[in-house]
């Protein structure tokens, strides 16, 4: 049998069948016991007619005398003696006696106990007991037993009335039940259909009803939640990317101009002197640099803006070996400047190239604002590693978006770059789960600040 699509009607067909086998049950238990009582009954009085027969034949030998034609509904029970040799020696109807066999034989003779039987007489159903009487001889008693067959089929006419109305309830009650259990689904449903219609998984459902409902409604909000956790960040990161693009594209514009202006200068070589051609040349070298820097800038922040880039591989690094590497390449880019370090030895699980990056960008973001002959501080203590230099500071007004792209600070407008170097710096700061903070430092200049978490804590060895 194919069930019902809708799970409301598979609720109530599941209801009305258990009630119905329920009832069912019930109906076939109650008939038999009542059919049980009525033959135990019938049982019963042949058996104590029997007894009284047995007992008052001695002084009273017409007791075992027939008391009329069993056919009749009326008359009492049927009783007839028999020899041992078959012989009826009571009296009866000789059209219609008790029939004698082989076991009425035996229990007359003795060698058989008492036992029922159901024999039927002119068409009438009997039920018939034979017991021992006196020796040699068997009292056979026997009484209409239609009465029973009557009143188990009106017993059954009326078991199964009541359950046929009892299914009917039970078809009603079923659907009540399968209304009132899938009104929470309902109810879901409908709150389902309104976040798929106007597309905003901000909308909570709320469902009343069992425990589990509850349940499967908080669980519903929380994909909801993270739905929207993720569209969020997709939208961030695509605005991103869109920011990101129309920066790059004003940036990318001053560098390409001069580029272009310098090359138009190269076509009319023959015109300028030896002097110019070199300043040309050193212009186009520092220029294209300056465009190849940030065309790195920009690609490292488009890829770590990209959902769909393959994570890049960590693995357990000694920071303080990160950090000497950088400041030597920094005191060879930045003569003038003293950079001084007080390295603690500390343990980090990383990406070593994008560590270093961001590490080089401290410092460069450092000596950039050093002046001539200024000194660099640089510490790594307690997986905090800071970088102080005695420049200007930072203007109150720019903290709040020193991190933020393409950003350049009052300070900083003389100054080369774009803007990009601190946005990289705390982006490999989030990439890591570490925190770069930005302040002015006391007596003047900048401090930077790079933490990493405590997971990350140092350790010693190799």
């Amino acid at each position: 049998m194919r069930l019902p699509g809708s799970l409301r009607a598979r609720i109530a067909l599941f209801c009305v069948v258990a009630i119905a086998l329920a009832l069912a049950g019930m109906g076939v238990a109650a008939y038999a016991v009542v059919a049980h009582q009525l033959d135990s009954s019938l049982d019963l009085g042949l058996r104590r007619e029997a007894t009284r027969i047995s007992r008052t034949v001695a002084t009273d030998a017409d007791v075992a005398t027939a008391s009329g034609p069993c056919r009749y509904l009326t008359a009492p029970s049927c009783v007839q003696v028999v020899a041992a040799d078959g012989h009826i020696e009571s009296e009866h109807d000789p059209d219609q006696p008790l029939p004698v066999d082989a076991a009425t034989e035996e229990v007359a003779a003795g060698t058989r106990p008492a036992y029922f039987s159901d024999i039927s007489l002119d068409g009438y159903p009997l039920r018939m007991y034979t017991a021992p009487l006196r020796s040699g001889t068997a009292v056979q008693i026997a009484q209409r037993s239609d009465p029973v067959d009557t009143s188990l089929r009106r017993v059954a006419y009326a078991l199964f009335a009541a359950a046929a109305v009892g299914t009917l309830l039970a078809v009603a009650a079923g659907f009540a039940v399968a209304r009132r259990a899938v009104a929470p689904v309902s109810t879901l449903t409908t709150a389902a259909e309104r976040i798929a219609r106007t597309r905003d998984p901000r909308h909570h459902i709320t469902v009343p009803g069992p425990d589990e409902m509850r349940s499967l409604a908080n669980s519903f909000n929380t994909m909801l939640d993270e739905l929207d956790q993720a569209l969020t960040a997709e939208r961030n990161s695509r605005a991103a990317q869109h920011r990101l693009i129309a920066d790059a594209s004003h940036e990318l514009r001053t560098p390409l101009t001069a580029l272009r202006t310098n090359i138009d200068l190269l076509r009319r070589a023959t015109r300028l002197t030896p002097e110019q051609l070199d300043e040309t040349a050193s212009a186009l070298r520092i220029q294209s640099e300056e465009l190849s820097g940030l065309v790195t800038d920009l690609i490292d922040l488009a890829r770590a803006d990209d959902p769909a880039v393959v994570p890049e591989t960590f693995e357990d690094l000694r920071l303080d070996t990160l950090v000497l590497d950088c400041l030597r390449r920094a005191e060879r880019h930045w003569p003038t400047l003293i950079f001084e370090s007080d390295l603690e030895q500390t343990a980090v699980n990383g990406v070593a190239a994008r560590l270093s990056r961001a590490i080089a960008n401290l410092l460069d973001n450092a000596a950039k604002f050093s002046p001539a002959d200024g000194v660099v501080r640089v510490a790594l203590q307690q997986n905090e590693l800071t970088v102080r230099d005695h420049g200007p500071g930072i203007p109150a007004e720019d903290l709040p978006h020193i991190f933020d792209r393409f950003y350049r600070s009052t300070t900083a407008r003389g100054k080369s770059g774009h803007g990009l170097g601190l946005a990289i710096v705390e982006q490999v700061a989030v990439l890591h789960g570490a925190k770069v903070t930005a302040e002015n430092a006391p007596g003047g200049g900048a401090l930077f600040r790079l933490t990493f978490p405590r997971s990350s804590a140092p350790h010693t060895g190799g």
